[in-house]
């Protein structure tokens, strides 16, 4: 099913959300880039994802998907549409979810989070995680890949949710994160602060602890881990679940609420944005140095130099387990300059030029030139038919950005005798500055 997913970029689904690009997929279900009916810029994107229906259960997925549509919390990836389509004989269920920039499993391969970076990036997801639980649903999938950033905001995945002691898996399909009671195939609240355990230790480590599922036991505890953490993932994961902390007991003692030291919290982003309340400043972040406010993990997801290898996706835990893709959002410091020519020999051959839109949380981390060059084939009538990376430079990030904007350059219309596509080399350099871009026609 992996690669039938790729094929059908570009088709529309529900008649109203058109798969743009492909993000990543497993056999399970795919994400795409689409827009919001209405939206025409990158202001109204949004990600969709497919899955196959399974006529036993569509009803039910759909039901719960509306019912999690009308949760609102500032930390849940919203809920915008379901339904069900078809492609190419296939009947499947889509939802369309607000559309996040990165998630935490991608910075854990660079580094793991300082203590001050995990405590400002832990109280957003514990609101989430409250909420959810109030609400009377189980999230059943913390993990890294489904703390994903908005802006300056950090969200929990909310596609996933299901109700209380719902049997979902088997023993066969116990993951990683899962606690011992998984074998059973029941989920609970407990589950998701096991969960939540497990995954603090990774996201301060770059490792889930060590622990053999076959054997009793709690995972072991890693030296590296230190307090408030240490408790918080001692209550987190313990074997039997009657034993583990509510997410409200989480929240009290990182607050330093039962105990003597207080947790140091984040100051307001640049932005204004407030994550995790106001009191002292933490450190510096290292990929910010210069700003005058202590940025807390959402900045850090929004554009660091990344690895050559490409992450995992960002929007999807079902998705994200066999997915190798990065998914995509743009922010705006920066108006698409739709009738400026490039700067090259190639002026006059340029007809249209599209600059990328780059956040301004994003401007600030560039360190030096970041440079991307984009092959594109242009038709007779002087459109973009194709466009892609001849060389990424070191962020996803900016590449995907220079790629979409890419596609909307114009040439001008192809001159008599001329036949087949033009190929055209674009450029764009960002530096912290400004953004600035070239041309150069490839003789072919």
């Amino acid at each position: 099913m992996s690669e039938t997913w790729k094929a059908w970029e570009g088709r529309t689904v529900g008649g109203k959300f058109p798969l743009r690009s492909y993000v990543g997929g497993s056999d399970h279900s795919a994400l795409f880039v689409t827009l919001l009916p209405g939206g025409a810029s990158d202001s109204e994107k949004a990600a969709i994802k497919l899955m196959p229906a399974d006529p036993a259960n569509a009803e039910d997925q759909l039901l719960r998907w509306k019912a999690i549509g009308d949760l609102t919390h500032p930390n849940l990836i919203r809920i915008f549409s379901t339904g069900r389509c078809e492609l190419d004989g296939t009947q499947l269920l889509y939802v369309v979810m607000e559309y996040a920039e990165e998630n935490l499993s991608q910075i854990l391969p660079e580094r793991a989070l300082t203590p001050e970076e995990a405590q400002g990036m832990l109280p957003p997801i514990l609101r989430a995680l409250q909420c959810v639980h109030d609400k009377g649903y189980v999230h059943g999938h913390i993990r890294p890949s489904n703390i994903l950033a908005i802006g300056d905001q950090v969200k929990l995945s909310s596609d996933t949710l299901c109700v209380p002691g719902e049997r979902r898996r088997s023993a066969a399909t116990t993951r990683a994160y899962d606690p011992p009671e998984a074998a059973t195939g029941a989920i609970s609240t407990a589950t998701d602060v096991w969960q939540l355990g497990m995954t603090l230790i990774e996201v301060l480590t770059q490792h889930l602890p060590v622990w053999d599922r076959a054997r009793p036991g709690v995972p072991e505890m890693p030296d590296a881990i230190s307090e408030p953490f240490r408790e918080i993932t001692r209550h987190c994961l313990q074997v039997d679940p009657r034993q583990r902390w509510a997410v409200a007991e989480i929240s009290d003692w990182l607050e330093g609420k039962g105990r003597k030291t207080t947790s140091v919290q984040p100051e307001r982003l640049a932005s204004g944005a407030l994550i995790a309340g106001e009191s002292k400043a933490t450190k510096k972040w290292p990929y910010l140095l210069g700003l005058t406010a202590v940025a807390v993990v959402a900045l850090f997801f929004i554009a660091r130099p990344k690895p050559s290898s490409p992450p995992p996706e960002a929007q999807s835990t079902e998705t994200q387990q066999n997915a190798a893709a990065e998914k995509s959002q743009t922010g705006g410091d920066e108006k698409p300059a739709n009738t400026k020519t490039a700067a090259t020999d190639h002026q006059s051959a340029v007809a249209q030029q599209v600059m990328p839109q780059v956040s301004p949380g994003a401007r600030r981390t560039i360190q030096g030139t970041i440079k991307v060059r984009v092959r594109v084939e242009v038709d007779a009538a002087g459109n973009v038919t194709e466009a892609k990376l001849e060389s990424a430079g070191p962020s996803q990030y900016f590449s995907r950005l220079a790629l979409e904007a890419a596609r909307g350059w114009k040439f001008s219309p192809a001159q008599s005798g001329e036949s087949g596509a033009r190929v055209w080399k674009l450029q764009f350099a960002y530096t912290r500055a400004k953004t600035a871009a070239s041309a150069v026609r490839v003789k072919r």
